[in-house]
């Protein structure tokens, strides 16, 4: 039992998860337009694990700010068709003007984003020293 106890010990699951995160971010950065110039680092020692929690989906979710067009069929004879483009011209509309505003709500917390990624890496590096 003590032996079980030992190797479980030695697993470092944050350091795991971690991993994990950087490569999932990796893959996410490859497929789709991500974080731009510098990636975003999502490990570290010196701050409590939910920090890079944070910064992982915080980083996840700068890829999901699209909004799509849903129209639903319209079930009025004869003028249906009608209905139905115009519904979706009028959702063409309001999605283009947000996202939009969603765009610049990206821009700006990306840079967020980077910012405190940059404190911590400084933050980091201040203490191996």
């Amino acid at each position: 039992m003590s032996e079980q106890a030992a190797h479980e010990a030695e697993i470092n699951v944050e350091a795991i998860m971690q991993q994990i995160r950087q490569q999932i971010i990796a893959k996410r950065a490859a497929v789709g337009p991500a974080a731009g110039g510098r990636e975003i680092a999502v490990t570290g020692k010196r701050f409590p694990p939910e920090f890079y929690e944070h910064l992982y989906q915080a980083r996840l979710a700068l890829d999901e700010v699209q909004v799509p067009v849903f129209v639903s069929k319209s079930g009025v004879p004869l003028i249906g068709g009608l209905i139905v483009w115009l519904r979706t011209k009028f959702h063409e509309l309001v999605t283009y003007y947000v996202n939009q505003s969603a765009a610049r709500q990206v821009s700006a917390s990306e840079h967020l984003l980077r910012a405190l990624s940059l404190l911590g890496q400084e933050l980091e590096e201040a203490e191996e020293k």
